[in-house]
């Protein structure tokens, strides 16, 4: 097993966020694995629909590691709310709950370079998953996030390292990312995209809407894993 580094925020300053993309471990519970699943979110804090996105890969595309992403950087999002280190440790709560989930760090945003990053630290052999959501699926294609980049030839470069299974989430459902995948523009990448489905009950779940009933102090057992609810305590 990987050993579990305990000073985060040593850790964390370790990564340069303007440098190449750069991977690191922070827990690994199934090295070796040849079947990996990424997820990558702001995990701000993480919820129910976050575990369940990991488990449903998992079942569906016989997954040998779920991985619990943390990237010091985000395309969209300013860091509000928990702090990187306060977010890793809800990660580690996580994963040390559940057999073959692992936690890492990658200083890069874009899923191109989270493929280059892991790709040097596990080499060519494993096949390489990254789990995200509908509306990220949707992003992923819009040329505002490549002012620097060839938006096509970026495309080119992460599927090549990876394949892509989506979890539909409001507003964008099943038959809506069929037809956005339809469009002649992108048919292409269509045979490295696969879905997944959540319960309707989980799928609607958001870190933004977890935040907000902390600040109004309402509970939210039903909306987060039950193993960091003791990290939220002190701010109900």
């Amino acid at each position: 097993m990987h050993p579990e580094r305990e000073d985060l925020n040593a850790l964390l300053g370790e990564l340069d966020p303007q440098g190449p993309p750069q991977w690191c471990w922070v827990y690994r519970a199934a090295p070796g694995a040849r079947r990996i699943g990424v997820l990558s979110a702001s995990f701000n804090p993480p919820t129910r629909a976050h575990v369940a996105l990991l488990e449903a890969a998992r079942a569906a595309f016989d997954l040998e590691e779920g991985v619990c992403l943390l990237t010091l950087l985000h395309v969209e999002k300013p860091l509000v709310g928990f702090g990187m280190s306060e977010r890793l440790r809800m990660l580690l709560a996580i994963a040390r709950a559940r057999p073959a989930c692992s936690v890492a760090l990658c200083n890069r945003p874009r899923f191109f370079e989270m493929a280059q990053a892991l790709r040097d630290a596990v080499g060519e052999g494993p096949q390489l998953f990254f789990l995200i959501g509908g509306d990220t699926l949707i992003r992923l294609f819009d040329p505002r996030y490549y002012p620097d980049l060839a938006m096509e030839a970026t495309l080119d470069r992460l599927f090549a390292a990876a394949r892509l299974l989506v979890a539909p989430r409001p507003p964008w459902d099943l038959p809506a990312l069929e037809a956005f995948l339809d469009d002649p523009a992108r048919a292409s990448y269509r045979q490295h995209i696969a879905f997944l489905t959540l319960p309707s009950d989980l799928a609607g779940i958001s870190s933004t809407e977890v935040r907000q009933r902390l600040a109004r102090r309402e509970p939210v057992d039903d909306r987060v894993p039950p193993e960091i609810l003791p990290n939220l305590a002190g701010i109900r």
